[in-house]
């Protein structure tokens, strides 16, 4: 039996929600997290205490650095900003984020990983940049120059035990390894709902109730709910959303009480109990509503869409926070894909 822990480094890190999934296998090491966001790291080290954290611009990083890890990484994983590829942004083929998948490719090239993952938005798949290249293309270009091999999958998080549907392209990419994905342990017979997930999570309050429901139980852990401060919404805005019913719109409030200021059909949706959540952006930014009361989900209501356990703690302001979770990569989508890796690693190559 291995006795060490694979070694994982989490490029564009955020809060760490893929690096908290593989952790959750007690198979890897997460030793380095890099990003320049200042809150989210601030929460990742909250969250991830024996990771060092890496606060400054990949682009401008001398390669001394990354040789000192030379052969020293099993696991690179990565989420490139997405902003440039969204369906629901501009969508810029001049928005310099889309080519910061060059700067994994760099990396992996000096530290030689077994494996790397990138997630990124499906949006990415359709997307070109200022030359007309395809960048799915382009990415698998770069990596096949240095001598990985990369296959690409669209994965629901859904299917793997998350109650919210958010789909992700995964891009796996390894030189000797078998590039395999994770089978789906859940389908539309059996997804794990807002009502499995939110049940014990009192609308308001610092203690959660018993859990009722096997998410539940998986998710539990500090009795003090963290991160769970309703806002007050306006009398306005609560009018509004009283007209809108579990699993509707903004196209449900009267035109008489205005209909929010935008038209796309997660704005003032209401949360469908009985069904996984729909896609987490930012929930107050798109109004998100609670399936049962008139408010937006607190950040912790939205952790558990996301299946951030009950030990994590966001850190920020409640913006920031929800900002945070919204660009998470769901730990238990991280934990899936995590599990397959060990298996290959422990197998050996191809």
């Amino acid at each position: 039996m291995r006795k060490d822990k694979f070694k994982v480094v989490d490029l564009f890190c955020g809060v760490g929600g893929f690096s908290y999934g593989f952790e959750k296998t007690q198979d890897f090491e997460v030793i380095l997290g890099a990003d320049i966001w200042n809150i989210a790291l601030k929460t990742f080290e909250k969250n991830h205490k024996k990771t060092t954290l890496l606060n400054k611009d990949l682009t401008l990083i001398d390669e001394g650095y990354w040789k000192s890890l030379k052969n020293k990484v099993d696991v690179i994983i990565a989420g490139p900003p997405c902003q440039g590829f969204s369906m629901s942004g501009q969508r810029n083929v001049n928005d310099q984020r889309n080519s910061l998948f060059k700067e994994v490719v760099k990396i992996t090239k000096i530290i030689e990983p077994k494996y790397v993952v990138i997630e990124n938005v499906v949006g990415l798949l359709s997307m070109s940049d200022s030359d007309g290249h395809d960048i799915k293309g382009l990415i698998k270009e770069e990596f096949n120059k240095i001598g990985y091999k990369l296959e690409y999958k669209v994965l629901n998080a859904a299917d793997y035990g998350v109650p919210q549907q958010r789909k992700r392209v995964i891009f796996m990419i390894s030189k000797n390894y078998p590039l395999t994905y994770p089978k789906a342990k859940y389908s539309s017979t059996n997804y794990v709902t807002v009502g499995d997930a939110l049940g014990n999570i009192p609308v308001s309050g610092s203690e959660y109730l018993s859990p009722t429901s096997q998410y539940q139980k998986l998710m539990s852990g500090s009795k003090h709910i963290y991160n769970h401060e309703p806002i007050q919404h306006n009398e306005l805005i609560v009018k509004r959303m009283s007209c809108v019913p579990q699993g509707g719109n903004w196209q449900n409030i009267p035109l008489e009480l205005g209909q929010g200021g935008g038209t796309h059909s997660n704005n003032y949706r209401r949360l469908d109990s009985t069904k996984p959540s729909i896609t987490i952006k930012h929930a107050t930014k798109s109004m998100l509503i609670h399936p049962f009361v008139n408010r937006t989900p607190t950040v912790r209501e939205v952790a558990r869409l996301q299946s951030f356990d009950d030990n994590f703690e966001f850190l920020g302001n409640k913006s920031d926070q929800h900002q945070q979770l919204a660009n998470a990569v769901p730990p238990l989508l991280g934990l899936a894909i995590a599990q397959e890796i060990s298996k290959n690693l422990k197998n050996g190559v191809v």
